[in-house]
């Protein structure tokens, strides 16, 4: 099966269950993505039919989303009906550490807010602490279809976020931003995710991203706009990226990025690069620290794309071990020298259609994969095509072969899942790549 089908249909039948869960015990309309039920305190409602003079209950629904979110308390709960809202959300101020504030649609697929005509960032949150937010479709922005500005500990879950102007989630300056389960694409100016300013701890994992005109995430620090111009502690994890990056930008653009993983992604057909991690060229000490790159599925068109992987100006101390990188109008592995310190790069599959060079010193100098394992690289790497290795990798389907070279040939990465939950390891090794077969 098409693995975003297959994606699409996991996400639809855990919402199912939640939902008919949820309808056991509570009424119907209440879904309940990422909610407590035991942390909730009160829960009110918005409809588009509504009055903001009304007293919020399912009877007698708010109007707007912001009065809505302005009026609740921390510890309660806004469920916005279906219908499509075109109001522009700004929130100043709202939440605190203890009790979470949860925003939650109706339905993701019938709870729209529509930003045609509104200007610049269509839902705005500035100073804000611990909500959550979910069950969304966000369109139409101006600029970014969500912005956080030094607002921290929100989450973001199960939402459909499209064809906004610059970017479909925007942060600067705010810490431990969760984005899950979300449907991301058709950012017609920049990226689909970009966390940005010296913003810590994101988590990003299992979204799906694709279409965006530059990066699908990227995470940029930002040395030049204040803070410490590090981003420190993230994740990217179990993410299928693709068709991103015709004005540039790698399917993942890190800069600046410390003591990160990017692990069970898979990342094909975009248009640039797979995984680059860089400076933003703001010098040598502000590339990319300690990335744990494993378990990464990375496929490209035989005349698309840069490199798969790509470690530049500084970025030191990388482990990348377990990926299938299959280059298409260049290789697996680009690196310049600063960045062969305290790197371990091993146990990955390489391929490249119609050249056998698959790693570049920066257009200084190029190898094939046996006169790179000559410099004490990747020894236990080898190349396999694709056909040897995936199902069907033409209909995007990158689930193993039951005789892909990949099984159980992996380092042991600790990693006890694949891109889809499964255990791994579950034979007598870890296999390479985003699937454990």
């Amino acid at each position: 099966m098409n693995i975003n089908i297959k994606r699409v249909l996991f996400f639809s039948f855990v919402l199912l269950f939640i939902i008919f869960s949820s309808f056991c015990n509570r009424e119907s309309s209440d879904s309940d993505s990422n909610t407590n039920d035991d942390e909730i305190t009160n829960v009110y409602y918005v409809s588009v039919k509504g009055d903001d003079n009304n007293d919020g209950s399912k009877e007698k629904p708010w109007k707007t989303i912001t009065h809505g979110i302005t009026t609740i308390s921390n510890g309660e709960k806004l469920i916005i009906l279906s219908g499509i809202y075109k109001e522009k959300i700004e929130i100043e101020n709202k939440g605190d550490n203890d009790k979470p504030v949860y925003i939650e649609g109706e339905s993701k697929n019938s709870t729209i807010i529509d930003g045609t005509g509104i200007n610049r960032d269509l839902i705005f949150f500035d100073h804000c602490k611990n909500i959550n937010i979910s069950n969304l479709t966000i369109r139409n922005a101006d600029r970014a279809g969500i912005r956080l500005s030094y607002s921290n500990d929100i989450t973001i879950d199960n939402c459909i976020i499209y064809n906004n102007y610059k970017w479909g989630v925007f942060t600067d300056f705010s810490d431990r931003t969760t984005i899950t389960n979300c449907n991301i694409y058709g950012s017609r100016d920049e990226h689909g995710i970009y966390i940005s300013n010296s913003s810590d701890n994101a988590i990003i994992k299992n979204n799906i991203v694709h279409n965006n005109y530059a990066a699908g995430i990227q995470i940029n620090a930002d040395p030049s706009m204040g803070g410490d111009g590090i981003s420190s502690d993230c994740a990217i994890d179990s993410n299928i990226l693709y068709e991103n990056g015709k004005g540039g930008g790698a399917a993942i653009n890190l800069a600046s990025v410390r003591d990160s993983k990017i692990q069970n992604n898979i990342i094909y057909n975009n248009y640039a690069g797979g995984i680059a991690a860089w400076d933003d060229a703001q010098g040598n000490q502000w590339g990319c620290k300690n990335l744990k790159i494993m378990h990464n599925t990375i496929y490209f068109k035989k005349t698309d794309g840069r490199w798969a992987i790509s470690m530049k100006n500084g970025s030191t101390g990388g482990y990348i071990i377990n990926n299938i990188l299959i280059g298409g109008e260049h290789g697996g592995f680009e690196y310049n020298s600063n960045c062969l310190s305290d790197i371990t790069i091993d146990y990955n599959i390489y391929y490249r259609a119609d050249s056998n060079i698959l790693i570049e010193d920066e257009d200084v100098n190029s190898y094939t994969l046996p006169e790179w394992q000559n410099k004490g690289y990747d020894k236990h790497s080898f190349i396999k095509s694709p056909t040897q290795v995936f199902i069907d990798f033409l209909k995007n389907n990158f689930h193993l072969k039951t005789d892909s070279p990949a099984i159980d040939k992996g380092l042991n990465s600790n990693l006890s899942y694949d891109f889809e939950g499964d255990n791994r390891p579950r034979g007598s090794g870890y296999d390479m790549g985003a699937d454990e077969k």
